[in-house]
């Protein structure tokens, strides 16, 4: 049953608007609205808990830059007018030639790799500078049949890129909900992974060709051994979700890996790191 109202949280911050993005991302489920320079989030009940989780993670980040870093919170209450179908308007798809990813209220492109990717946890990740120039680096790199582990998969939106271009894909998450969101776009869009777990890239003995990690450097850091153990000799890695200045502090924990290419969008880093022989 709908109820007659519903509550709506505007966040405007005075900087760091993709860190806080990813960060509203990862807490709040129910998607949120992008507008210029601030975010919309609505729901059924009030935000207290997403208002305190905000606010830790302004401190947090004050204190880490040393800078005054300031958010604009305001919450109202409103009456029900279908906020949900407002939402499904500023959803709209992108296009990362040859593939256009879309939500399933807009039409497939003629001539186009479609991609059909519903907003949950993550969608608009497509249009996140971390996993566009991910997805570039896919385009040159993944292979018929090579095996790829894509580690905190959110949506699953690298995991199904890298399965329409013929390579045998797993794919994890410690978040349960992106998890299944990542098998549900997987059958939406009729296409196939060989194994998908909750956890992260301890759940599995295997080894592969090529390793995605599009999360954020403290996390990277924290299971950079684990990632390592999943690469093949001469395999690859591809690490992102790091900003600028984190970069070097990374690379700290992967010195018997060579950097193949680094892509910079705005304060965001990827980088393709390839792992070393062993010298004879």
């Amino acid at each position: 049953m709908i109820k007659d109202i519903y509550y709506e949280l505007v966040v405007k911050p005075s900087a760091h608007y993709d860190l806080l993005l990813d960060f509203l991302l990862e807490i709040y489920e129910h998607g949120l609205e992008e507008l210029e320079g601030s975010f919309i989030l609505r729901g059924e009940e009030p935000f207290e808990e997403v208002i305190w989780a905000i606010n830790y993670f302004k401190d947090e980040i004050s204190n880490k830059t040393g800078t005054l870093f300031e958010i604009e919170i305001s919450e109202t209450q409103k009456e029900n007018r279908d906020w949900v179908e407002n939402f499904k308007k500023s959803i709209q798809p992108i296009s990362i030639p040859p593939f256009y990813i879309h939500p399933s209220w807009h039409e497939p492109k003629d001539g186009a790799e479609n991609i059909l990717l519903d907003p949950a946890l993550a969608f608009g990740s497509g249009h996140h500078e971390t996993t566009s120039s991910v997805i570039e680096i896919l385009k040159d790199l993944v292979e018929e049949n090579q095996t790829l582990l894509d580690v905190g998969t959110g949506s699953g939106i690298l995991s199904i890129i890298s399965a329409k271009m013929g390579a045998t894909v797993d794919f994890c998450d410690i978040d349960p909900l992106s998890v299944e969101s990542a098998r549900d776009n997987f059958a939406k869009n009729s296409l196939k992974f060989r194994d998908s777990w909750e956890g992260s890239a301890n759940g599995t003995d295997k080894s592969y060709s090529l390793v995605v990690a599009n999360i954020i450097p403290d996390v990277i850091i924290a299971i950079s051994n684990q990632l390592k153990k999943r690469v093949e000799d001469g395999g690859k890695l591809i690490l992102s979700g790091i900003l600028e200045g984190k970069d070097s502090l990374v690379l700290d924990y992967f010195g018997d890996y060579k950097v193949i290419k680094r892509i910079k969008k705005n304060e965001w880093i990827t980088l393709l790191l390839e792992k070393r022989g062993i010298d004879l």
